[in-house]
């Protein structure tokens, strides 16, 4: 199967969901609900994560909002491996996760700290999957200079 950019692969499951549909004879409106399911299924969502992280990797550590959605996080990090920022990032994801399943549970709960987090996970596993152990400290530095840095938490 060819390559196909991400951001169009959402739209091409929700068509072929939509064609499967029409060819099992059903329903204009079983048709349209097959293709709305598919276009906000598990794996839409995920996707939609991934370009999310996608779009912080192009913007770069120099980039106002990267700044202010990772600083204060780049900062728990700085002086790190890799490696050991994994870890570290690992366990207070696990942590902030619990914390929101409760607060959720008693009707409250915040999710910004809780993506923030999964966000930088999945970055920084990216990061250890292709070696980059010098970039990471480079960014992490990169990230941790402007004075500035407001977390946006």
């Amino acid at each position: 199967m060819p390559y196909r950019p991400r951001n169009r692969r959402d739209l091409e499951r929700a068509r072929r969901a939509a064609d499967a549909a029409r060819a099992d004879g059903r329903s204009a409106m079983d048709v349209a609900l097959a293709q709305i399911g598919a276009a906000f299924d598990r794996a839409s969502a995920l996707n939609g994560f991934k370009l999310r992280v996608e779009w912080f990797l192009q913007l770069g550590a120099d980039d106002p909002a990267v700044r202010a959605r990772f600083g204060a996080r780049a900062e728990l990090l700085r002086g790190r491996s890799l490696g050991a920022a994994v870890a570290l990032v690992e366990r207070r994801w696990r942590d902030e996760r619990k914390a929101f399943q409760i607060a959720s549970a008693l009707g409250g709960g915040n999710r910004l700290s809780l993506e923030v987090l999964s966000e930088l996970r999945l970055v920084l596993r990216l990061m250890r999957f292709k070696q980059m152990q010098a970039e990471f400290s480079r960014i992490i530095v990169d990230l941790c200079d402007e004075p500035a840095a407001v977390a946006a938490e």
